[in-house]
């Protein structure tokens, strides 16, 4: 059964509180999402699959790689040569010659992170995933069913 507006309002709500515990089923995978602190101020919301944090999975050249994670992981990116040193060296040698001879400082990599910091980007990508089912906990019992 798929997830309404009204359930994912309520979601919303759950994933915005300091702990909390969601449980979505796809196909015969759980998926957990809790928060968990990074440092002594910040929160994240973490993904589970199958009640495990196995960070190699979303690594396509692992043995470990799950199939799953580009569905229910966060997509990050970063460039590889931060603003600053692009400036110096585009201030040094020239932009034209920096664009033309050194096209790799402009790359950015992208990975997969069970990460997400905050939930409206979770959400916006979970609705967007076909077959996802809410699984009914302790704390959603109030109102959120499978």
């Amino acid at each position: 059964m798929s997830i309404d507006k009204s359930q994912w309002v309520k979601i919303a709500d759950e994933l915005q509180s300091l702990f909390c515990l969601i449980q979505f089923k796809y196909q015969d995978t759980v998926i957990s999402i809790n928060r968990g602190r990074v440092s002594e101020s910040k929160t994240h919301l973490f993904v589970y699959i199958d009640s495990k944090l196995n960070i190699a999975g979303g690594d396509e050249q692992s043995e470990h790689y799950n199939p799953l994670t580009p569905l229910f992981w966060c997509s990050c990116s970063k460039p590889l040569y931060s603003k600053s040193r692009i400036a110096d060296a585009e201030k040094m040698l020239g932009k034209r010659h920096v664009k033309k001879h050194m096209p790799y400082m402009y790359k950015k990599h992208t990975f997969l992170t069970p990460v997400f910091p905050n939930s409206t980007t979770l959400i916006r990508q979970y609705k967007k995933i076909e077959g996802l089912s809410l699984l009914e906990s302790d704390s959603t019992a109030g109102g959120l069913h499978e």
